[in-house]
């Protein structure tokens, strides 16, 4: 198998983010799952968090214009990716924060 490409996928709210890290060339992906706020410093932490786990790019879910102040402090350190949240296309049965955010990871994987 090749080496490790670990990707992040973030749902972003306005006060919380959820946050999954993945090495998506494994076979059965392994998600870490953590939650970080919106303020400078946990943003801060975000990256540090980030780095540490070997991330490569960062996918990122967000309605409104929520995502902005992540992507300018994650920006230059990672590859980003902003996508249309999937309240905005009316997805079926329950969405949680953490399973969306696995679920922006799988366009990268292939």
């Amino acid at each position: 198998m090749d080496a490790a490409y670990h990707v992040a996928g973030i749902d972003v709210h306005k006060k919380t983010l959820a946050v999954v890290v993945a090495n998506v060339r494994e076979r059965e992906w392994q998600f870490v799952c953590r939650r970080f706020g919106t303020t400078i410093s946990e943003l801060q932490k975000l990256s540090i968090w980030l780095r540490e786990r070997g991330v490569e790019e960062v996918v990122m879910e967000s309605t409104a214009q929520y995502w902005k102040p992540e992507w300018l402090a994650l920006e230059g350190q990672f590859r980003l990716w902003l996508a249309q949240a999937r309240s905005n296309r009316g997805p079926r049965g329950r969405k949680t924060d953490f399973r969306g955010c696995q679920t922006v990871c799988e366009p990268i994987a292939q």
